[in-house]
């Protein structure tokens, strides 16, 4: 790049010249330049400041002309002019702004330069496509967009960008960061558009940007960065000669290019044999199902009606019974619920003390519930508990023996090292039984024990011992398998805490969950133990981890392996497509809101925010069943994949992007205040029930599409304060406002906080409810 600038006429005064625009290089050299010939003596002192964005260059189509007078081209661009523009900067990284009036200028030699403007027309409505190049590999945060909006001129901002990174920069991540602007056709005003990168990693980035009307205009583009720590190698590429067709022309690659393609047949012979080979495995197939649904069905049928072998081990207490109910028999009990376990069935009858209606088990429960026993009641929660891994909760709960009457406790926590766990060990049992050996005990911190009084017979003493044993038993022989670590690839990290870091990793041939078959790709979350945690820690989860590997739910982010080989340890963990459910529900709309806004805008309906809490409300019935106290129950902790599936996890924890939902007490832990009951901000208790006050709050986030928080208008301390009624019970506690929803539903949040633990309602019921109201309704099947 060469410009001219004009020197001093006096010899003993300076001439101070601003740049404008600004120069960015590692190296500038100065030329006396003069018409005449003579000898030179010239100083420069020159001023600027460090260039810290680390933006070498972008590339990008130049701009378009408007009329013959008006041209939005990129004129101080210093790389090469072809037919695109590369290997430069320009206005784009100028650090300057344009003005509302896309035909104001903020340079004075040309009018209309404040800004870089394309047209749709001129190149059949594809998105404009910039790529940015950077001085290393960079952990990006954000990206800020200043866009004109001059709609009434056919100028707007654009309607969705696309996001994808590289470290080599010739092969881009297959999973890009989509972002879809709400269209604004009110104010005409300038506006930057800030987009989240959620740590993503690159040294090359590529920005599409798709239009919503016939102009983009942009005039600023700037990165929030930090030069990442680690070691970054750049992506393989695998060349293959594509296919021919039978009209010799080149097939199209819509395949992985590390999979090699299968030649396409050309002989219709062959095609018609490859037809016959197909519609028969099909055949076959289609009648093997047949079969096996028969066989199902007429076992169900079977079993239905006749007596089973649990029943009679399992001792109901007298008076909880329904008159009138064989206990032998699970057929036509309309008011029991049955334990689906791995070939027979349990039969309880409803007590008529609650006045809930039972429902059925979740099949997914599968050893568990041969394993766990039930009492009498119908909706109790259950005695074991494990040790989970992370923010889940380690309940440990002691039983005394006493009279008939079945009730659990819950652990009470202490302040730990580690997020809302803590512990201290169960008192002595009374003599008048043996003491019951716990099935696992809390491997980081101790809990306290707030006993009760019930009682059960040495028969149903002896047969819990045996679950336990057996439950125990299962548990450590659950196999966790081992993931090379060379088959993850690094995306983001989503968030680090005491223990370590959690990432967001593709992971290429990992076996589904329990299962030895491989769908190829997939994303998943990998959680590192940190390298500071002594022999003792690092053993205590990995422990936790073989624990957290038997859990069996389809609606909970399950382990599905370990690596082990090298340092750092990490556990893999399910991911969903769509990340966690907060952000999610942001880039929505309600489907009543969106009839006057643009078919593009992604929407939500009244029944398909039903069908996530139900998801919620199954997992957390499952965890429920265990005694698992997940103590962090919220959007945030919800991950959401292809067709609307939901799974609970605990990576929203520690991630920056929350921050502000964790209340700061004395410099310590933050507490999620807004989600949490009054029990356990004040007393420290965490039980299912607590968890049952957070999933009523989740609920209120879901049917607000997380646009604001629970709250929203008070300070973390008005929050503590209004807690603080509901503990003294002085009438004076503030419920969040009712969302747009039936009274029915906000009824059922109401009931979940409730001030007395025993009259808040039970997981199961609340599946139950919410699976009533939502009875019949299915996403749809494009849905992903």
């Amino acid at each position: 790049m060469v410009q001219i600038l004009i020197g001093n006429i006096n010899t003993y005064l300076e001439h101070k010249q601003e740049l404008n625009p600004p120069i960015w290089a590692s190296k500038i050299r100065f030329l006396p330049h003069s018409y005449h010939t003579r000898q030179v003596c010239m100083r420069v002192e020159l001023y600027g400041c460090p260039w810290t964005d680390g933006i070498l260059s972008y590339s990008m189509p130049q701009g378009d002309k408007r009329s013959p007078e008006w041209e939005f081209y990129d004129s101080t661009y210093d790389g090469y002019w072809d037919d695109e523009l590369q290997r430069g900067l320009g206005q784009l990284t100028d650090g300057k702004v344009g003005q509302d009036n896309f035909r104001m200028g903020y340079y004075d030699s040309e009018r209309g330069q404040g800004w870089v403007g394309w047209r749709n027309d001129t190149r059949n409505g594809q998105a404009i496509e910039i790529k940015f190049e950077f001085d290393k590999v960079r952990e990006f945060t954000g990206v800020h967009i200043y866009c004109n909006n001059q709609f009434q001129k056919d100028v707007q901002v654009f309607a969705e960008a696309s996001i994808l990174f590289s470290v080599g920069g010739k092969v881009y991540s297959s999973e890009p960061l989509t972002y879809t602007y709400m269209e604004d056709r009110i104010f005409e005003s300038s506006r930057n558009v800030s987009i989240k990168l959620h740590r993503r990693v690159g040294r090359f980035v590529k920005l599409r940007l798709s239009f919503a009307n016939k102009w983009i205009m942009i005039s600023e583009i700037t990165f929030d960065s930090d030069v990442a720590q680690g070691n970054f190698s750049e992506e393989s590429v695998v060349p293959l000669e594509p296919p021919i067709q039978k009209n010799g022309s080149t097939m199209k690659d819509h395949q992985d290019p590390l999979r090699p393609e299968l030649p396409i047949p050309t002989a219709k012979d062959e095609d018609q044999t490859y037809m016959a080979i197909i519609i028969g495995v099909l055949m076959a197939v289609i009648i093997l199902l047949a079969v096996a649904i028969f066989l199902i069905v007429s076992r169900h049928r079977r079993r239905k009606c006749f007596a089973s072998p649990l029943v009679g081990k399992s001792a109901l207490a007298t008076g909880n019974g329904c008159p009138g109910m064989s206990s032998g028999s699970s057929c036509g009990t309309g008011g029991s619920y049955k334990e689906a376990g791995t070939g027979s069935s349990a039969s309880h009858h409803g007590g008529t003390g609650h006045g809930h209606p039972a429902g059925t088990v979740n099949a997914h429960l599968h050893d568990m519930d041969r394993l766990i026993q039930l009492d009498a009641e119908p909706y109790q929660e259950p005695y074991h508990a494990h040790t989970p891994f992370y923010s889940y909760s380690t309940v440990v709960v002691g039983r005394n023996v006493d009279s008939g009457n079945s009730a659990y406790e819950y652990a009470v926590p202490e302040t730990g090292t580690m997020p809302l766990l803590t512990s201290s060990p169960p008192p002595p049992p009374p003599p008048s039984a043996p003491p019951v050996a716990p099935v696992t005990t809390d491997t980081f911190a101790r809990n306290k024990m707030y006993p009760t009084d019930e009682s059960r017979s040495s028969k149903k003493s002896s047969q819990k011992q045996e679950s336990q044993t057996a439950l125990k038993r299962r548990l450590e022989q659950t196999p966790v398998p081992e993931f090379p670590r060379h088959r993850l690839r690094m995306l983001s990290k989503l968030s680090e805490g005491n223990y370590g870091a959690i990432y967001v990793a593709e992971a290429d041939g990992i076996n589904e969950y329990n299962s030895k078959m491989t769908l190829g790709k997939r994303l998943v979350a990998v959680k590192f133990f940190s390298p500071a945690l002594s022999e003792k820690e690092r053993a205590e989860l990995q422990n936790d981890v073989r624990i957290l590997a038997g859990l069996e739910d389809q609606n909970i982010a399950r382990v599905l392996g370990v690596c082990t080989s090298e340092q750092p340890l990490c556990v893999v963990m399910e991911y969903s497509e769509h990340g966690d459910l907060n952000q999610f529900l942001k880039t929505h709309v309600p489907v009543e809101a969106a009839r006057n806004l643009p078919p593009t805008v992604k929407t939500l309906s009244f029944q398909c925010l039903l069908y996530l809490a139900t998801q919620i409300a199954s997992g957390m019935r499952y965890l429920e069943s265990l005694n698992f106290v997940h103590r962090d129950l919220a959007t945030r902790n919800c991950l959401v994949g292809k067709a609307y599936k939901v799974k609970i996890s605990d990576f929203g924890t520690d991630n920056e992007a929350y921050s502000a939902d964790y209340y700061k007490l004395d410099g310590n832990l933050g507490l999620p205040i807004r989600w949490m009951s009054w029990e356990s901000a004040f007393l420290d208790k965490y039980s299912t029930k607590s968890d049952v006050w957070s999933f009523a709050v989740t609920l209120w986030e879901i049917l607000h599409l997380a646009k604001s928080r629970p709250y929203e208008g008070f300070s973390d301390h008005r929050v503590v304060e209004n807690l603080s009624h509901m503990h003294v019970d002085d009438g004076l506690f503030e419920y969040p406002s009712r969302p747009a929803c039936s009274r029915d539903i906000y009824d059922l949040m109401r009931e979940c906080w409730k001030r007395q633990e025993s009259d808040r309602p039970t997981f199961r019921e609340i599946h139950l409810f919410l699976q009533r109201k939502n009875l019949g309704y299915a996403p749809a099947a494009a849905a992903s």
